[in-house]
C-alpha cells in the first residue's frame, strides 16, 4: 500500500478527472460511501445513532454534506456544523450542500449543538492543504467544541490542524480515534503529531482506475501485514543448519554483554541454521551461557574492550557465513572503533552495522559507500544525528529526507528506528512500517531487531527484502509481547515472540486472500 504527499494526492485526484475522465463528485460521493460503509462497519446499528458532522468549506467539507446526506438517510439523528459561509462553497461542496438544502436539512452552529449527547462525530472539517495554524475563531471554537463530546471521533481523509506532510499539528487538532483517508495514506501519520492524533487509520477506494494507482509516483510504501506476508522465505524440506544460513554477530564489551547475545538469539529464532558471537575474551563465558544455541569466537580484548588486531581473527569465523552483523554492544572506545573500521573495509559479506560501530562511519564513509557487498545500516535517532552531523531534533522533524540522504550517502539500506520506522534504499525508494508499539522502547530492542534482519538475511540473501520483514516482523513480535506483558515487555521478550510472529504471518496466508478480495473498498492498516 502507499503512502502519499498531500500534493501527491491532489495531482492523484486531477489526473483521475483530466486524465481517466472520472467526474469530481463521483470521487467525493465514493469518498463519503466508504466513510458509511465504516461507520456501519463499526457502530451497527447506525439507525437512530445521533451523529454530529462537522464541515468545512472545501472539498472536505463537501465529503462530510455526503456523508451527512447517506446517515439521514439510513435513520440516523444528524447534526450538520458547517462551519462557513454557504456563499463561500465552491464546485462539488456547493452541489452537496444544495442537495442537503432541497431535503430541507438543518444547519446549526457550532454553539447550538448537544455535543456530549453525541454517539459519532464526524470531522470533515479541514482536508489535506490545512498548513500551519488554525486562525480562524469560528474554525477554533468548532474544534473546541469537540472537548465536550464523549463520541467516537471519526476524521475524514486527515484530523483537522494535522499537516498531512510534516505531521505537525495546531494546538486545537483533532485527537481521531479512526482516520478514514483515501486512495492511499498520507506520510504525516507516521510521523511526529499524526502519530498521536490519526487514531486507527482505514484508506478507502474512491473509484480511480487501478492503473492511476499503479503508474503514479509516491512518498513511501506501507510495510504492512500483506507486504510482510509475500516476503516470508521458504525452506526446502531437505533443509539442514548448514543451508539455512550461517549469521557471524560480532560486538559485545564488559557491561554489555547482553547485546551481542540477544543479537544472536533473535537471529536463531527466524531461522538461520548457524550462528557464532564474535566477542572479547573477557565476556565470552558470559555470551557462550547466555545463548547455548549459538557458538562463541573470542577475540582479543583489554580492560576497555576490543583491541584492533582482533580483525586479524575474522576471516576464519565467517568463512562459509551469509552476513556479519556488527556493533552491538560493542562500545565507543577508540579501539574497538578501529576495529570496526577494519571489518567494514574488509568483509566482503552482507554486513548490518548497528550500535555503536555506527559511531564508526563518518571516518570511513567513502569505504562504506564503495562496499560491493550489500549494507544495511540501523540507527535510532541519535545514533543517525551523529552518521549525518546534524541534531537528534532535526532527524524526528525530517524522517523521511533524513533517511532517505543517508541511504544515498552511504550507498546503504537504513532504517531509521523508532515509532513506524522508516526503511530507505539507495535508490532513494522509501518504506513505513506499521508494526511495534511503545513497549518495545526498552534496552536491547534494537539488538533483537539486527539479529532478526541477519538471521533472514542469512536464508534469504535478499537484503532489501530481509530488512524489510525483518523490521516488519521485529514489531509484529513486539506487538504480541506487549499484549501479554504491556509496558513491562524486555528486549528478550521480542525475541521470544519472533516464532510466534512468524506463525502469525504464515497462518494470515490463506485467510488474508479472501480478506483482500472481501475488503477490496476499504482496508485498516495493519
Amino acid at each position: 500500500m502507499k503512502v502519499f504527499l498531500p500534493e501527491q494526492m491532489r495531482n492523484f485526484d486531477r489526473r483521475a478527472v483530466g486524465q481517466y475522465s472520472v467526474p469530481s463528485i463521483v470521487l467525493m460521493e465514493n469518498a463519503a460511501l466508504r466513510v458509511v460503509e465504516f461507520l456501519e462497519a463499526k457502530f451497527a446499528p447506525l439507525k437512530e445513532k445521533r451523529v454530529i458532522v462537522l464541515c468545512g468549506k472545501g472539498n472536505n467539507g463537501g465529503d462530510g454534506f455526503a456523508i451527512a446526506r447517506h446517515l439521514r438517510n439510513i435513520g440516523c439523528e444528524v447534526s450538520i456544523v458547517l462551519v462557513a459561509a454557504p456563499e463561500d462553497l465552491q464546485g462539488d461542496a456547493k452541489t452537496n450542500y444544495e442537495i442537503l438544502q432541497a431535503a430541507q436539512a438543518a444547519f446549526l452552529a457550532a454553539e447550538d449543538v448537544n455535543w456530549p449527547r453525541a454517539d459519532i462525530i464526524v470531522d470533515a472539517l479541514l482536508g489535506t492543504g490545512f498548513k500551519g495554524d488554525v486562525r480562524d475563531e469560528t474554525f477554533a471554537y468548532a474544534l473546541k467544541c469537540l472537548c465536550w463530546s464523549r463520541g467516537a471521533i471519526v476524521a475524514v481523509d486527515v484530523p483537522s490542524g494535522l499537516n498531512a506532510d510534516s505531521g505537525e499539528a495546531d494546538e486545537l487538532a483533532v485527537r481521531a480515534d479512526f482516520t478514514i483517508t483515501f486512495a492511499a495514506s498520507k506520510r504525516g501519520f507516521f510521523v511526529r503529531d499524526g502519530l498521536a492524533h490519526c487514531g486507527e487509520i482505514w484508506v478507502g477506494e474512491i473509484g480511480a482506475p487501478r492503473e492511476l494507482m499503479r503508474d503514479f509516483s509516491i512518498g513511501a510504501e506501507i510495510i504492512g501485514r500483506i507486504s510482510a506476508r509475500s516476503l516470508l522465505p521458504h525452506r526446502a524440506i531437505d533443509a539442514h543448519k548448514g543451508t539455512a544460513g550461517k549469521v557471524v554477530v560480532i560486538g559485545g564489551s564488559v557491561g554489555l554483554s547482553g547485546a551481542p547475545a540477544l543479537a544472536s538469539r533473535a537471529a536463531l529464532q527466524v531461522g538461520c541454521g548457524l550462528c557464532v558471537a564474535c566477542v572479547p575474551a573477557d565476556i565470552q563465558p558470559i555470551v557462550a551461557a547466555s545463548i547455548l544455541e549459538a557458538t562463541s569466537h573470542p577475540l582479543a580484548c583489554d580492560e576497555k574492550g576490543m583491541l584492533e588486531n582482533a580483525a586479524d581473527e575474522l576471516p576464519k569465523v565467517w568463512n562459509g557465513a551469509q552476513v556479519v552483523a556488527l556493533g552491538p554492544g560493542l562500545s565507543r572506545h577508540e579501539n574497538a572503533l578501529n576495529f570496526a573500521r577494519r571489518v567494514v573495509r574488509e568483509c566482503a559479506l552482507p554486513l548490518i552495522i548497528d550500535a555503536d560501530a555506527l559511531y564508526a562511519l563518518r571516518a570511513i564513509e567513502s569505504d562504506v559507500r564503495a562496499r560491493n557487498a550489500p549494507t544495511v545500516l540501523t540507527p535510532h535517532p541519535g545514533e543517525m544525528a551523529e552518521l549525518m552531523e546534524i541534531e537528534t531534533e532535526e532527524v524526528q522533524n525530517n524522517r523521511y529526507e533524513i533517511a532517505a540522504t543517508c541511504a544515498q550517502k552511504f550507498n546503504a539500506i537504513v532504517v531509521l528506528k523508532g515509532a513506524r520506522s522508516i526503511v530507505a534504499l539507495p535508490d532513494g525508494s522509501l518504506h513505513v512500517n506499521l508494526s511495534g508499539n511503545a513497549g518495545m522502547a526498552t534496552g536491547g530492542s534494537g539488538d533483537v531487531l539486527t539479529g532478526t534482519v541477519a538471521g533472514l538475511l542469512a536464508q534469504m540473501r535478499d537484503s532489501r527484502s530481509a530488512t524489510l520483514l525483518g523490521v516488519y516482523l521485529h514489531g509484529l513480535a513486539g506487538d504480541l509481547a506487549f499484549a501479554e506483558k504491556s509496558n513491562g515487555l524486555i528486549a528478550g521478550d521480542i525475541a521470544q515472540h519472533l516464532p510466534r510472529a512468524l506463525l502469525d504471518l504464515n497462518e494470515a496466508r490463506d485467510n488474508e486472500a479472501r480478506d483482500e478480495e472481501i475488503n477490496a473498498r476499504l482496508r485498516r492498516l495493519q
